[in-house]
């Protein structure tokens, strides 16, 4: 029974953490050991491994992140049953300093020694006079132990099981390029915009808007500090253009189109006063993340901190309350819940650049068949229809698409929709009214002279290339 005390111990001191880690923001130590686990994940190749056999969402960090939460309570567990609440207290706070500052180990150490303390007081079979009570009332003891364990157990499993549920399950993936009212032709509603994040989801920060502030600093010769309103008294930009996730393979669901309002990130900087020595621009987020940009790219024109997608404040997971866009790049160079720019002599890398992915995340050239869909790639014959799909090469104009049935043999030039900014995405469709039989469908797009690559190539480090492919068949 020692051990089923210290189980019930250890949920009691995580549910109390992870509360104040919810309410005041201090660090969780069952977080901090998962952050060192998905350093060793997020190195490119392991990071596709775990892909491939999880998929693009978030089950890779749902399984590492439920081994995390296991290893902790049972690590915790094995504790309380091995040692008294005072020894297990202190190994606690030594383990814990090697994940969490001084201060965070020292409060877990104690309040482990606390509660398993208490714990045991109040449920540990009584000795001496007190073995001469009743048989009942030690049923009721023994009864209340079980009853408490099997209600930290289902806490606990009811909390992972919460994250094996991916909230965004239930909402499509892939953008459809259909029109969907009241957006325009090829926008993607916000409930479809891809999500990834490096953080579970859950974890995700919670920013409130009212006392949250942008902290301008470093070689700038007026630090600032302001807050959403001031932002919002730049002067408004308005822009359509398409984001696309670095991890996204060639035909994949990582990539939305979206109409953004905020203002130019130049003005901010004219604001601050650019001092002679800077070089690099460096961004913090709420959740840790960290990204950079050369200042002369960062004084363009097209860079824009955004506060507004599709016409509402953009969402939590999307980047409450203000995100970066620079057009032609993958999504991990524009980071979400910025708190600080600062301004700096020397690059530091940024958080997947730190990890071996790439240092420029420029956008691949690429297209993806839409209709009909790779899922379900059935088409009834002679009925006249369309393949669709879309185009993309970040900040580069698409100037031609063509799709092949008969796996690569001939090519057709696809009719293009002329986008309404050479930031988003291009549509593009091909008459097709096939007979009976199977097709090896594929496309490939072009920028003026570039063509996009033929070669496979795995998303990471650098992005997907290929063109995309599959068999349909039509009966």
């Amino acid at each position: 029974m020692r051990f089923l005390r210290a189980w019930i111990a250890a949920v009691i001191l995580s549910g109390l953490g992870y509360l104040l880690f919810m309410w005041l923001g201090l660090a969780y130590p069952p977080l901090r050991l998962f952050g060192a686990l998905t350093q060793l994940l997020g190195v490119p190749k392991l990071f596709q491994l775990v892909h491939a056999v999880f998929g693009l969402g978030q089950g890779g960090k749902i399984f590492a992140f439920s081994g995390v939460a296991l290893l902790w309570l049972g690590g915790l567990t094995v504790l309380g049953g091995l040692w008294r609440g005072q020894i297990a207290g202190l190994v606690t706070f030594v383990l814990g300093l090697i994940f969490t500052p001084w201060y965070i180990a020292l409060g877990y150490g104690l309040a482990f020694w606390f509660i398993l303390d208490a714990v045991n007081l109040w449920l540990a079979p009584r000795i001496g006079a007190v073995t001469l009570r009743p048989a009942p009332a030690d049923s009721g003891r023994r009864t209340t132990t079980l009853a408490l364990a099997a209600g930290g157990a289902a806490v606990a499993g009811g909390g992972l099981s919460a994250l094996f549920r991916d909230p965004g399950a239930a909402a499509p993936a892939a953008a459809s390029i259909v029109p969907g009212p009241p957006l325009p032709f090829g926008v993607t509603p916000v409930s479809q915009w891809y999500y990834v994040s490096k953080n579970l989801e859950p974890f995700d920060p919670k920013v409130n808007g009212q006392s949250w502030k942008l902290a301008v600093g470093g070689l700038v010769r007026t630090p600032l500090s302001l807050s959403l309103a001031d932002l919002k008294s730049f002067a408004p930009v308005t822009e359509e253009l398409t984001l696309s996730c670095i991890s996204n393979p060639v035909g994949g669901p990582l990539i939305s189109n979206g109409i953004w309002e905020g203002f130019r990130l130049s003005e901010l900087l004219k604001r601050a006063g650019v001092q002679p020595g800077a070089k690099y621009l460096l961004w913090e987020a709420a959740d840790g993340y960290t990204e950079s940009l050369p200042l002369g790219r960062a004084l363009a024109d097209d860079v824009l901190l955004v506060h507004t997608l599709n016409g509402q404040p953009l969402t939590p997971k999307h980047g409450y309350p203000l995100r970066v866009l620079i057009p032609g790049r993958y999504g991990m160079k524009q980071p979400r819940w910025i708190t600080r720019i600062t301004l700096a002599a020397r690059d530091v890398p940024g958080y997947w650049v730190q990890r071996n992915w790439s240092k420029t995340a420029l956008v691949e050239l690429t297209s993806r068949i839409d209709v009909p869909a790779e899922t379900s790639p059935v088409v009834k014959a002679g009925a006249a229809g369309f393949i669709r799909g879309i185009a993309f090469f970040g900040d580069q104009p698409i100037s031609r698409v063509e799709v092949t049935t008969d796996g690569g043999k001939t090519w057709q030039a696809a009719r293009l929709v002329t986008p309404r900014s050479k930031y988003a995405w291009t549509p593009w469709e091909l008459p097709w009214t096939p007979s009976a039989g199977s097709y090896q469908i594929a496309a490939r797009a072009y920028s003026g002279a570039t063509v996009q690559k033929k070669a496979d190539s795995d998303a990471l480090p650098e992005g997907a290339t290929g063109y995309h492919h599959f068999i349909v068949n039509v009966s």
